[in-house]
Protein backbone atom coordinates (compact mmCIF):
# COMPACT_ATOMS: atom_id res chain seq x y z
CA UNK A 1 0.00 0.00 0.00
CA UNK A 2 1.40 3.22 -1.35
CA UNK A 3 -0.12 6.90 0.18
CA UNK A 4 0.49 10.48 -0.29
CA UNK A 5 -0.66 12.88 2.07
CA UNK A 6 -0.86 16.40 0.77
CA UNK A 7 -1.30 18.99 3.37
CA UNK A 8 1.53 21.66 2.55
CA UNK A 9 0.86 24.33 5.49
CA UNK A 10 1.03 25.79 7.63
CA UNK A 11 3.16 24.54 10.98
CA UNK A 12 -0.37 24.72 12.38
CA UNK A 13 -2.32 23.00 9.98
CA UNK A 14 -0.18 20.19 9.38
CA UNK A 15 -0.06 19.75 13.14
CA UNK A 16 -4.20 19.29 12.61
CA UNK A 17 -3.52 16.60 10.56
CA UNK A 18 -1.01 14.14 12.51
CA UNK A 19 -4.09 12.39 13.49
CA UNK A 20 -4.65 11.08 10.48
CA UNK A 21 -1.02 10.27 9.53
CA UNK A 22 -1.34 8.07 13.40
CA UNK A 23 -4.58 6.75 11.88
CA UNK A 24 -3.43 5.44 8.36
CA UNK A 25 -0.10 4.10 9.74
CA UNK A 26 -2.47 1.58 12.14
CA UNK A 27 -4.85 0.80 9.54
CA UNK A 28 -1.64 0.03 7.29
CA UNK A 29 1.23 -0.56 9.54
CA UNK A 30 3.41 -1.85 6.17
CA UNK A 31 1.96 1.16 4.11
CA UNK A 32 4.64 3.60 2.64
CA UNK A 33 3.32 6.92 3.42
CA UNK A 34 4.85 10.15 1.96
CA UNK A 35 3.58 13.71 2.62
CA UNK A 36 3.53 17.21 0.40
CA UNK A 37 4.77 19.38 2.31
CA UNK A 38 6.20 23.25 1.94
CA UNK A 39 9.96 23.73 2.82
CA UNK A 40 8.93 25.99 5.80
CA UNK A 41 7.09 23.16 7.31
CA UNK A 42 9.38 20.22 6.24
CA UNK A 43 11.60 20.20 10.04
CA UNK A 44 8.33 19.12 11.79
CA UNK A 45 7.78 16.27 9.85
CA UNK A 46 11.35 15.10 9.76
CA UNK A 47 11.63 13.75 13.22
CA UNK A 48 8.13 11.72 12.45
CA UNK A 49 8.77 8.09 13.12
CA UNK A 50 5.34 7.03 11.66
CA UNK A 51 6.20 8.78 8.05
CA UNK A 52 8.07 7.52 5.28
CA UNK A 53 9.28 10.27 3.05
CA UNK A 54 8.75 13.80 2.49
CA UNK A 55 8.33 15.54 -1.17
CA UNK A 56 9.40 19.18 -0.23
CA UNK A 57 7.99 22.27 -2.27
CA UNK A 58 9.20 25.93 -1.85
CA UNK A 59 6.23 27.73 -3.58
CA UNK A 60 6.27 31.14 -1.65
CA UNK A 61 10.31 31.09 -2.31
CA UNK A 62 9.26 29.96 -6.29
CA UNK A 63 6.62 32.59 -6.64
CA UNK A 64 9.27 35.06 -6.58
CA UNK A 65 11.97 33.84 -8.69
CA UNK A 66 9.44 32.02 -11.05
CA UNK A 67 11.80 32.67 -14.30
CA UNK A 68 15.83 32.03 -12.55
CA UNK A 69 17.20 28.78 -13.91
CA UNK A 70 17.42 27.48 -10.58
CA UNK A 71 13.46 28.18 -9.61
CA UNK A 72 12.80 26.62 -12.77
CA UNK A 73 14.83 23.72 -12.16
CA UNK A 74 13.28 23.40 -7.94
CA UNK A 75 10.21 22.79 -9.92
CA UNK A 76 10.99 20.41 -12.65
CA UNK A 77 12.95 18.08 -9.65
CA UNK A 78 9.55 18.28 -7.21
CA UNK A 79 7.36 17.13 -10.07
CA UNK A 80 9.68 14.30 -11.61
CA UNK A 81 9.99 13.27 -8.28
CA UNK A 82 6.18 13.11 -7.56
CA UNK A 83 5.81 11.42 -10.40
CA UNK A 84 8.13 8.52 -10.20
CA UNK A 85 5.93 6.86 -7.57
CA UNK A 86 2.63 5.25 -8.45
CA UNK A 87 0.43 5.91 -4.89
CA UNK A 88 -2.75 3.45 -4.34
CA UNK A 89 -3.90 6.49 -2.46
CA UNK A 90 -3.56 10.48 -2.57
CA UNK A 91 -5.20 12.68 0.51
CA UNK A 92 -6.23 16.33 -0.52
CA UNK A 93 -6.62 17.51 3.13
CA UNK A 94 -5.16 21.01 1.98
CA UNK A 95 -8.69 21.79 -0.37
CA UNK A 96 -6.63 24.70 -2.33
CA UNK A 97 -5.77 25.67 -5.44
CA UNK A 98 -1.86 25.20 -4.78
CA UNK A 99 -2.53 21.94 -3.14
CA UNK A 100 -4.64 20.81 -6.78
CA UNK A 101 -1.74 21.04 -8.96
CA UNK A 102 -0.08 18.58 -7.17
CA UNK A 103 -2.74 16.44 -6.70
CA UNK A 104 -3.84 16.75 -10.03
CA UNK A 105 0.47 15.98 -10.89
CA UNK A 106 0.82 12.81 -9.04
CA UNK A 107 -0.12 9.17 -10.05
CA UNK A 108 -2.76 8.05 -7.65
CA UNK A 109 -6.01 5.37 -8.10
CA UNK A 110 -7.85 6.77 -5.83
CA UNK A 111 -7.06 10.73 -5.02
CA UNK A 112 -9.68 11.53 -2.16
CA UNK A 113 -10.60 15.56 -0.80
CA UNK A 114 -13.15 17.73 0.73
CA UNK A 115 -16.25 17.82 -0.90
CA UNK A 116 -17.79 21.02 -2.17
CA UNK A 117 -19.69 22.14 0.63
CA UNK A 118 -16.48 21.58 2.70
CA UNK A 119 -13.34 23.18 0.17
CA UNK A 120 -11.36 26.30 0.99
CA UNK A 121 -10.81 26.36 -3.03
CA UNK A 122 -13.50 25.27 -5.01
CA UNK A 123 -10.86 24.69 -8.36
CA UNK A 124 -9.96 21.41 -6.06
CA UNK A 125 -13.04 19.74 -6.58
CA UNK A 126 -11.93 18.98 -10.05
CA UNK A 127 -8.87 17.28 -9.13
CA UNK A 128 -9.99 14.13 -7.09
CA UNK A 129 -11.89 11.55 -7.62
CA UNK A 130 -13.35 10.60 -4.19
CA UNK A 131 -15.12 13.90 -2.25
CA UNK A 132 -16.37 13.97 1.35
CA UNK A 133 -18.46 16.66 3.44
CA UNK A 134 -17.65 16.27 7.06
CA UNK A 135 -20.60 17.44 9.52
CA UNK A 136 -19.89 21.39 10.34
CA UNK A 137 -19.43 20.76 13.75
CA UNK A 138 -16.55 19.19 14.30
CA UNK A 139 -13.30 20.98 14.93
CA UNK A 140 -10.36 20.84 12.39
CA UNK A 141 -8.54 17.55 14.12
CA UNK A 142 -12.32 15.66 13.64
CA UNK A 143 -12.30 17.01 10.34
CA UNK A 144 -9.74 15.78 8.89
CA UNK A 145 -10.04 12.42 10.29
CA UNK A 146 -13.98 12.36 9.53
CA UNK A 147 -12.57 12.65 5.89
CA UNK A 148 -10.34 9.94 5.87
CA UNK A 149 -12.48 7.53 7.73
CA UNK A 150 -15.61 8.12 5.40
CA UNK A 151 -13.00 7.03 2.48
CA UNK A 152 -12.67 3.73 4.39
CA UNK A 153 -16.45 3.79 5.75
CA UNK A 154 -14.50 3.14 9.39
CA UNK A 155 -15.45 5.80 12.06
CA UNK A 156 -13.46 4.24 14.84
CA UNK A 157 -14.04 6.08 18.13
CA UNK A 158 -10.40 6.21 19.36
CA UNK A 159 -7.95 8.74 20.18
CA UNK A 160 -5.17 8.90 17.38
CA UNK A 161 -2.37 10.20 19.69
CA UNK A 162 0.86 12.19 17.94
CA UNK A 163 4.42 10.23 18.83
CA UNK A 164 7.03 11.99 20.19
CA UNK A 165 9.56 13.94 17.23
CA UNK A 166 13.07 12.45 17.66
CA UNK A 167 15.70 15.22 19.26
CA UNK A 168 19.12 14.75 18.33
CA UNK A 169 21.93 14.16 21.04
CA UNK A 170 22.89 18.18 21.19
CA UNK A 171 19.03 18.79 21.76
CA UNK A 172 19.03 15.95 24.18
CA UNK A 173 22.11 17.92 26.26
CA UNK A 174 20.11 21.48 26.30
CA UNK A 175 16.84 19.72 27.13
CA UNK A 176 18.41 18.38 29.96
CA UNK A 177 20.22 21.97 30.98
CA UNK A 178 17.15 23.52 30.75
CA UNK A 179 15.28 21.57 33.29
CA UNK A 180 17.84 21.22 35.51
CA UNK A 181 17.26 25.08 36.09
CA UNK A 182 13.17 24.64 37.01
CA UNK A 183 12.08 24.12 40.67
CA UNK A 184 8.79 23.48 41.54
CA UNK A 185 5.99 23.32 38.72
CA UNK A 186 6.73 24.48 35.22
CA UNK A 187 4.57 26.49 33.01
CA UNK A 188 5.90 27.27 29.80
CA UNK A 189 4.08 30.79 28.17
CA UNK A 190 3.97 31.29 24.59
CA UNK A 191 2.89 34.79 23.69
CA UNK A 192 4.02 34.69 20.46
CA UNK A 193 2.16 34.49 16.74
CA UNK A 194 3.20 35.26 13.81
CA UNK A 195 -0.66 37.16 13.21
CA UNK A 196 -0.31 40.65 15.27
CA UNK A 197 -3.75 40.58 15.96
CA UNK A 198 -3.42 36.99 17.87
CA UNK A 199 -1.32 38.14 19.72
CA UNK A 200 -1.00 39.46 23.92
CA UNK A 201 -0.07 42.42 24.42
CA UNK A 202 2.54 43.63 26.92
CA UNK A 203 0.19 45.84 28.86
CA UNK A 204 -1.41 42.64 29.21
CA UNK A 205 0.84 40.05 29.39
CA UNK A 206 2.96 41.08 31.90
CA UNK A 207 0.26 41.88 34.63
CA UNK A 208 -1.48 38.45 34.21
CA UNK A 209 2.41 37.11 34.47
CA UNK A 210 3.02 39.10 37.79
CA UNK A 211 -0.39 37.34 39.02
CA UNK A 212 0.39 34.32 38.17
CA UNK A 213 3.97 34.30 39.81
CA UNK A 214 1.90 35.89 43.38
CA UNK A 215 -0.67 32.84 43.13
CA UNK A 216 1.10 30.02 41.83
CA UNK A 217 5.03 30.83 42.55
CA UNK A 218 5.76 28.78 38.69
CA UNK A 219 8.90 28.51 37.26
CA UNK A 220 8.37 29.74 33.69
CA UNK A 221 9.67 29.21 30.44
CA UNK A 222 9.21 32.25 28.17
CA UNK A 223 9.83 31.27 24.82
CA UNK A 224 10.40 33.59 21.47
CA UNK A 225 10.83 33.41 18.19
CA UNK A 226 12.06 36.75 16.68
CA UNK A 227 13.75 39.60 17.96
CA UNK A 228 10.36 41.37 19.09
CA UNK A 229 9.06 38.11 20.60
CA UNK A 230 12.64 38.42 22.14
CA UNK A 231 13.08 41.45 23.97
CA UNK A 232 9.48 40.58 26.27
CA UNK A 233 10.91 37.32 27.21
CA UNK A 234 13.74 39.07 28.46
CA UNK A 235 12.32 41.81 30.07
CA UNK A 236 9.70 38.83 31.76
CA UNK A 237 13.01 36.96 32.60
CA UNK A 238 14.47 40.59 34.55
CA UNK A 239 10.80 40.48 36.31
CA UNK A 240 11.93 36.95 37.91
CA UNK A 241 15.38 36.49 37.00
CA UNK A 242 15.95 33.27 39.54
CA UNK A 243 12.55 31.63 38.37
CA UNK A 244 12.32 32.02 34.86
CA UNK A 245 14.27 31.42 31.17
CA UNK A 246 13.93 33.53 28.24
CA UNK A 247 14.15 30.75 25.67
CA UNK A 248 14.63 30.88 22.48
CA UNK A 249 16.18 28.91 18.36
CA UNK A 250 14.50 25.87 19.26
CA UNK A 251 13.81 23.18 16.70
CA UNK A 252 10.20 21.95 16.62
CA UNK A 253 11.33 18.77 17.83
CA UNK A 254 12.88 19.97 21.40
CA UNK A 255 10.25 22.54 21.57
CA UNK A 256 7.75 19.53 22.27
CA UNK A 257 10.14 17.52 23.90
CA UNK A 258 10.47 20.76 25.78
CA UNK A 259 6.54 20.88 26.20
CA UNK A 260 5.65 17.13 27.32
CA UNK A 261 8.05 18.23 30.48
CA UNK A 262 5.76 21.05 31.74
CA UNK A 263 2.67 20.97 34.12
CA UNK A 264 0.85 23.79 31.79
CA UNK A 265 1.51 25.86 28.55
CA UNK A 266 -0.45 29.01 27.99
CA UNK A 267 -0.51 30.44 24.52
CA UNK A 268 -2.13 32.25 21.83
CA UNK A 269 -3.43 30.51 18.92
CA UNK A 270 -0.76 29.60 17.41
CA UNK A 271 1.47 26.84 15.88
CA UNK A 272 2.76 26.80 19.63
CA UNK A 273 -0.66 25.76 21.03
CA UNK A 274 -1.42 23.01 18.15
CA UNK A 275 2.75 21.71 18.95
CA UNK A 276 1.66 21.15 22.52
CA UNK A 277 -1.42 19.41 21.59
CA UNK A 278 0.16 16.41 20.04
CA UNK A 279 1.66 16.10 23.80
CA UNK A 280 0.44 14.85 26.90
CA UNK A 281 0.35 18.32 28.48
CA UNK A 282 -2.46 20.55 29.71
CA UNK A 283 -2.79 23.67 27.94
CA UNK A 284 -4.79 27.12 28.79
CA UNK A 285 -4.89 29.35 25.57
CA UNK A 286 -6.46 32.75 24.69
CA UNK A 287 -8.62 33.59 20.99
CA UNK A 288 -9.53 36.41 19.85
CA UNK A 289 -10.14 36.30 15.49
CA UNK A 290 -10.10 32.72 15.49
CA UNK A 291 -12.79 30.11 16.57
CA UNK A 292 -11.84 27.77 19.46
CA UNK A 293 -14.72 25.86 19.20
CA UNK A 294 -12.83 24.75 15.75
CA UNK A 295 -9.39 25.17 16.55
CA UNK A 296 -8.52 24.57 20.42
CA UNK A 297 -7.23 21.40 21.47
CA UNK A 298 -9.23 18.46 22.93
CA UNK A 299 -10.57 17.43 26.24
CA UNK A 300 -11.26 18.87 29.60
CA UNK A 301 -7.52 19.54 30.04
CA UNK A 302 -7.09 22.18 27.61
CA UNK A 303 -9.14 25.23 28.63
CA UNK A 304 -9.48 29.05 26.84
CA UNK A 305 -10.76 32.50 26.62
CA UNK A 306 -12.85 33.40 23.57
CA UNK A 307 -12.14 37.27 23.33
CA UNK A 308 -15.08 39.31 21.65
CA UNK A 309 -15.63 41.16 19.02
CA UNK A 310 -16.68 44.78 19.67
CA UNK A 311 -16.98 45.53 15.94
CA UNK A 312 -19.49 42.57 15.32
CA UNK A 313 -17.73 40.22 13.56
CA UNK A 314 -19.00 36.73 13.00
CA UNK A 315 -17.50 34.07 11.82
CA UNK A 316 -16.94 30.17 11.75
CA UNK A 317 -13.19 29.64 11.82
CA UNK A 318 -11.26 32.77 11.31
CA UNK A 319 -12.24 36.58 11.20
CA UNK A 320 -12.13 37.88 7.43
CA UNK A 321 -10.33 40.94 9.30
CA UNK A 322 -7.74 38.83 11.06
CA UNK A 323 -5.01 39.94 8.89
CA UNK A 324 -6.69 43.86 8.40
CA UNK A 325 -7.97 44.75 11.29
CA UNK A 326 -6.44 48.12 12.71
CA UNK A 327 -7.26 47.56 16.79
CA UNK A 328 -6.96 43.32 17.53
CA UNK A 329 -9.67 44.67 20.36
CA UNK A 330 -11.03 40.80 20.35
CA UNK A 331 -7.72 39.72 22.31
CA UNK A 332 -6.51 43.37 23.53
CA UNK A 333 -9.90 44.55 25.44
CA UNK A 334 -9.37 41.60 27.62
CA UNK A 335 -9.12 42.13 31.48
CA UNK A 336 -6.24 40.59 33.10
CA UNK A 337 -8.71 40.13 36.06
CA UNK A 338 -10.81 38.10 33.92
CA UNK A 339 -7.84 36.07 32.63
CA UNK A 340 -6.35 34.95 35.60
CA UNK A 341 -9.61 33.52 37.24
CA UNK A 342 -10.07 31.67 33.90
CA UNK A 343 -6.20 30.48 34.29
CA UNK A 344 -6.38 30.10 38.20
CA UNK A 345 -9.71 28.18 38.26
CA UNK A 346 -7.63 25.53 34.86
CA UNK A 347 -4.25 25.61 37.29
CA UNK A 348 -6.59 24.27 40.23
CA UNK A 349 -8.79 21.67 38.13
CA UNK A 350 -5.45 20.58 36.15
CA UNK A 351 -4.12 19.71 39.51
CA UNK A 352 -7.11 18.00 41.01
CA UNK A 353 -7.67 15.60 37.53
CA UNK A 354 -3.73 14.97 36.39
CA UNK A 355 -1.76 14.08 39.93
CA UNK A 356 1.01 12.87 38.28
CA UNK A 357 4.99 13.28 38.51
CA UNK A 358 6.97 15.04 35.57
CA UNK A 359 10.19 14.35 37.33
CA UNK A 360 12.74 14.40 34.89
Amino acid sequence: MKILIVKTSSIGDVLHTFPVLSYLRKRFPAAQIDWAVEKGCAELLHGHPQLSRMLVLDSRVWRKTLFSKKTRLEISEFFRTLREEEYDLLIDLQGNSKSALVTLSAKAKEKVGFGWNALPEKPNWLVTTHRYNPPENLSVRERNLHLVQSHFQDFTAEEFSSPQLKISEAEEVRLVEILSKMRGERLMICFGSKWRNKQLGEETLFPLVKKIEERLHPAFLFIWGSETEKRLADKLHELFPRDSQSIGELSLSLWQALMAKMQGVLAVDSAALHLCATTETPTFSIFGPSSSAYYKPEGEEHQCVQGECPYGQIFEKRCQKLRSCPTGACVRNLKVETLFARFNLWWQKRENRYDRSHDF
